[in-house]
């Protein structure tokens, strides 16, 4: 019983990334980022977190997947909501500065 005990090795943990939460997250504010108005926000938050996720999975050289495609989500998402937000002011605009159009 003694050796047995002796000859035990416990098994090592695999390596967790600490940037694929923020990763998740960022991804995930990406794809909100597609809604017009709030997705400005949502876009802009999930830029920051994608950066960070980014830096934190490359400061300990673990894949940084999750961070690339948060990163990519948010600036998709970022663009589609500023132009968005663009055209729905124009079209507010001209249709407040001219309302002879809705009759």
């Amino acid at each position: 019983m003694d050796q047995n005990y002796q000859n035990y090795q416990p098994q090592q943990q695999p390596p967790t990334n600490p940037g694929q939460g923020l990763g998740i997250a960022s991804m995930v504010l990406g794809i909100l980022g597609l809604t017009p108005y709030a997705g400005l926000l949502f876009s802009t938050v999930g830029l920051v977190l994608g950066v960070i996720s980014k830096k934190k999975s490359t400061e300990v050289n673990m894949p940084s997947g999750m961070a690339t495609a948060g990163l990519v989500c948010s600036i998709i998402g970022l663009a589609f909501s500023i132009i968005c937000t663009i055209c729905l002011s124009c079209a507010y605009c001209a249709a407040v500065s001219n309302p002879s159009i809705w009759y």
